[in-house]
């Protein structure tokens, strides 16, 4: 009972935060302008182009209601995170480990970044765990939704590639080892941008249109705190390399249940592809999968002996700073200071 009401705590107060921000942001300006602009007649909501159709409506729905803003991102945050919530107390040992990473890997770049992919995230993590237990219409509900809000996350249908038996240390290896080779050689980026080529002379389609936009453009998205695309990349392969090795040692002394195996090779598959499209847009899609390390970190500490646990813990202690850094140095103006809807100061 301790443990709900403490995680109940820490995701209202994100709730807050999230929620009763002013000019603070990367998605600031277009989703406010969105909200604003809001026309709530058929045929504005469905001639939005830049905007998933579930957001859209999603926008209507609350501006039936209020045109007041910080009320949508309240009633925004508050779904989002009540529904994480509901996750992280049902399939997270430590939610409250999994919320702290959450906060200082996701949120601030992802939520506060588009209101909509964190949605996305968030329905995709749900998916996850029916895909598991094999309960097909809350899958394909969870899937359609996740589309919805924003639709790149079709890219989770591989997951259903994804076996329940977890990779073994050396396939693991073997597989990411063989994303890394392919990825520096740019061949996925390639075919990817001759199919989106090839299928734009043949269908009219928004998704299609980003797919060639993003293939050809892809460098000009990946924006980075260091200023140098290698050197972010190489960091961030670091940073997951140094968790998975404490996994290896955790998997070495104990036999793991079955959803942790699953969990972990989401992981794995999320790690390989982002290895697999270095240097392309399509790099961030693989956060779709990488969402659930906040899961898999609870899981895995589960298992972990107090001395380990202090390790582990020493690890996301660093790991929450490095992430908030290079999450804010993108854009500290957008973000630093931290504005409140009541207050006087305005970017």
């Amino acid at each position: 009972m301790f443990k709900r009401e403490t995680v109940l705590f820490s995701s209202y107060i994100l709730l807050l935060f999230i929620g009763l921000r002013w000019e603070t942001g990367t998605d600031w300006l277009s989703y406010k302008e969105l909200f604003d602009s809001l026309e709530l007649h058929w045929s504005f909501l469905i001639n939005v182009y830049h905007f998933d159709i579930g957001y859209v409506l999603f926008n209507a729905a609350v501006k039936l209601f209020t045109e007041n803003y910080t009320l949508f991102l309240l009633i925004n945050s508050f779904l989002t995170i009540y529904v994480l919530y509901r996750l992280l107390i049902k399939i997270s040992p430590y939610p409250n480990l999994s919320l702290l990473v959450f906060y200082s890997t996701f949120m601030i770049a992802q939520f506060m970044g588009s209101n909509r992919r964190m949605m996305a995230m968030v329905f995709i993590l749900w998916s996850f765990y029916y895909l598991y237990q094999q309960q097909k219409r809350s899958y394909v509900l969870m899937l359609i939704l996740a589309f919805l809000f924003h639709r790149s996350s079709l890219i989770c249908l591989l997951a259903l590639l994804v076996p329940y038996r977890a990779f073994s240390v050396s396939r693991t290896i073997v597989i990411l080892f063989t994303s890394l080779i392919i990825g520096i050689l740019q061949l996925p980026a390639k075919l990817v941008e001759m199919s989106g080529g090839y299928l734009s002379t043949i269908v009219n389609n928004p998704i299609v249109e980003k797919i060639v936009f993003y293939s050809e453009t892809g460098e000009e998205h990946l924006v980075t705190s260091t200023g140098s695309l290698l050197l972010s990349t190489t960091l961030a392969i670091i940073k997951r390399s140094i968790f998975l090795l404490f996994y290896f040692y955790v998997m070495k002394k104990n036999v793991l249940d079955r959803l942790t195996q699953y969990i972990y090779n989401i992981y794995v598959f999320a790690f390989a592809g982002y290895l697999f499209f270095i240097g392309s847009f399509f790099q961030m899609l693989t956060a779709f999968f990488a969402m659930i390390e906040i899961v898999l970190i609870g899981r895995m500490y589960s298992y972990s002996s107090s001395k380990d646990k202090i390790i582990l813990l020493i690890l996301i202690f660093f790991y929450g700073i490095f992430q908030m850094l290079n999450a804010l140095n993108i854009y500290p103006e957008l973000y630093l200071p931290y504005i409140p809807f009541w207050s006087d100061i305005r970017r």
